[in-house]
């Protein structure tokens, strides 16, 4: 049998762990203050993201800068940006915005008129084989880059692996050009991103993959063009993507590819290793920097990736507000919650397990004394 047709991997029900989670969080949301709260700072970020990039590419088209005014601008529109990236798209992608579906499908095409992502792409390959299948290898695309990166211990061995923590790092400032240019056209060509089927959509998703595309090319490349050399629109294009691309790449493997966080295989739970998808989203997840409020605030709570992979509906602005419950909660159905405190930590978490996939397989060098 072809590993294309295997069974669906396939985890157990919620349980008591997730029953008695989602009742505690449920009764701390209920505070219609505080929930109301959350989305009126939800949609002051969106305002914000909204004027960064309408300053940066406003004073680069109408001011004629000079070369450090340009640089400025660049950074206004990088910023403005990261904050559609974290706080605005993903939020709404997860419905967590409104309580009407197709309202957050209409601000989820932010990533395409924005981002130059499609927006339906996304939400088959972050929503569902991040969310449902992290870190199970084949599933999860986001931690199945063979054969240029192994981040997880059962991926295939490579020669150039032992230097992937040497050359992983301008990898990430490459992966949203890549995305942009063929990410989509690849996913509805294998038909698939993971096990994760793709189809052709249909309707607004339709008109939103192609008008949304049409607009980001326009504002990010012709018009520039219209009014700099092509070398000059090259640079300063690919400085803003690189920037987001690496933030938004190494946010999320710091929350995954790290020493603490566990990966599977789909020959692993199908072979009777069935366990609660609560405590493997868990288990495969971990918390940086829950104490640093700036870095919460630019990164849309997604330094709270535990707390988003349970509760992905839920505004990013309360994940601070239930990080508690969730910690005790765990703590007391003896599920792994793992932190790290400092963002120094995390980044060296994620270093030493990139080194350490890197290294497993290779043959050693014996010594003769």
């Amino acid at each position: 049998m072809s590993s294309d047709v295997r069974p669906r991997v396939l985890f157990e029900n919620g349980g008591s762990f997730l029953a008695e989670l989602n009742a505690r969080v449920e009764q701390r949301l209920a505070n219609g203050a505080m929930l109301h709260w959350a989305k009126l700072q939800l949609y002051g970020k969106t305002l914000a993201a909204a004027a960064l990039l309408a300053i940066g590419w406003g004073t680069l088209m109408f001011a004629s800068p000079g070369l450090a005014l340009a640089i400025v601008a660049l950074a206004l529109i990088a910023l403005g940006l990261t904050l559609v990236a974290f706080t605005v798209q993903h939020d709404a992608n997860h419905g967590a915005y409104f309580t009407q579906r197709r309202y957050n499908h209409l601000l989820g095409w932010t990533a395409d008129c924005l981002m130059g992502v499609s927006s339906y792409c996304w939400r088959i390959k972050h929503n569902v084989a991040h969310h449902t299948y992290t870190n199970v290898l084949g599933y999860d695309a986001d931690v199945s880059q063979s054969p240029i990166v192994a981040f997880s211990p059962k991926d295939p061995r490579r020669s150039w692996h032992r230097f992937q923590h040497i050359y992983i790092w301008p990898l990430y400032g490459l992966m949203g050009a890549r995305w942009q240019i063929g990410g989509d056209i690849a996913a509805f060509a294998r038909g698939r991103i993971g096990r994760s089927p793709v189809h052709m959509p249909k309707g607004w998703d339709l008109v939103g993959l192609f008008l949304g595309r049409l607009i980001f090319l326009g504002w990010a490349v012709v018009a520039p063009l219209l009014i700099y050399p092509w070398w000059v629109v090259a640079i300063g294009y690919m400085a803003v993507v690189s920037v987001l691309s690496f933030t938004m790449a190494l946010t999320f493997q710091l929350a995954h590819c790290v020493e603490e966080a566990s990966f599977v295989t789909p020959d692993e739970l199908l072979a009777g290793d069935r366990r609660s998808w609560a405590v493997h989203e868990v288990e495969t997840t971990i918390d940086f920097c829950p104490r640093n409020p700036v870095l919460t605030w630019l990164l849309g709570g997604l330094n709270f990736q535990i707390e988003h992979h349970l509760f992905p509906r839920v505004p990013h602005t309360l994940y601070p507000r239930i990080a508690d419950i969730v910690r005790d909660t765990c703590a007391e159905y003896g599920v792994r919650y793992a932190v790290q405190p400092t963002l120094w930590r995390a980044l060296r978490s994620h270093f030493v397990h990139v080194y350490r996939m890197g290294q497993r397989g290779q043959r050693l060098s014996i010594e003769m004394g």
